[in-house]
């Protein structure tokens, strides 16, 4: 979640959820910092779940203002969502049968399905490359950022007063170059650049050599008698 402060609005770019020790996960997740309903206007850049994954609970917490996002973002987040809201109830019905046997009350999930479908219904669709003002003074850009289907860097233009600048949010970027994605776009005259970096401190081999590597991998693990696993994200990996 990344917060904007412009002409006396409030801008929300992405409302993933935190994944990690459960304990954490469930009380940053339950828990903004800020107040949900004086927020103006929501930007989501892709359908993965650390971007997408707690706008049902924002919505439910009190924000009524539009999400914005590309069509096929939309689609693929509808149904993020729904699954998201069903491992949120059956994670809490197993973290509360743990506690009931230390006579501890029982927890609530974080969203439901209901929760998800009625934030869906918040989500304003537009396509790439087709300026949208969003707020006073803000207009929205997407540009293909080739992660995902539906994957975009949002690009902001902004004025403040006398004051004129373009603000870049990268979002996830892919390599380019993909057997299904288009490549990722430029954007052109960036003032303010913010930069997804998961992988910026890791050097990764050429996409070039992954058939080989991955042929080398199976067949070295057959001639064993291994067994060959390829874990693989649903969205955007399998």
């Amino acid at each position: 979640m990344y917060l904007i402060d412009v002409n006396g609005q409030q801008l929300l770019l992405e409302c993933g959820l935190f994944q990690g020790r459960r304990d954490e996960s469930m009380e940053r997740n339950r828990h903004f910092p800020f107040d949900p309903s004086k927020i103006s206007a929501a930007v989501l850049s892709h359908a993965h779940i650390d971007h997408v994954g707690n706008f049902p609970n924002l919505c439910r917490q009190g924000f009524v203002g539009n999400i914005y996002c590309t069509f096929a973002t939309r689609d693929l987040a509808a149904i993020m969502l729904e699954d998201s809201a069903q491992i949120q109830k059956d994670d809490a019905a197993f973290v509360s049968k743990q506690r009931a046997k230390k006579n501890l009350p029982a927890v609530e999930p974080l969203y439901s399905v209901e929760d998800a479908q009625r934030a869906v219904k918040q989500f304003v669709t537009f396509n790439y490359d087709r300026p949208m003002p969003i707020a006073n003074g803000v207009t929205l850009t997407f540009r293909d950022a080739g992660h995902i289907l539906g994957s975009a860097q949002v690009v902001l233009d902004v004025q403040e007063g006398a004051r004129r600048f373009r603000f870049l949010f990268s979002g996830d970027v892919g390599r380019g170059h993909d057997e299904i994605l288009r490549d990722p776009e430029p954007v052109e005259n960036v003032d303010f650049l913010q930069v997804e970096s998961t992988y910026g401190g890791r050097d990764h081999s050429l996409k070039s050599d992954s058939v080989a590597e991955l042929a080398r991998l199976i067949n070295e693990t057959v001639q064993r008698k291994g067994k060959i696993i390829i874990p693989a994200f649903a969205v955007g990996r399998t």
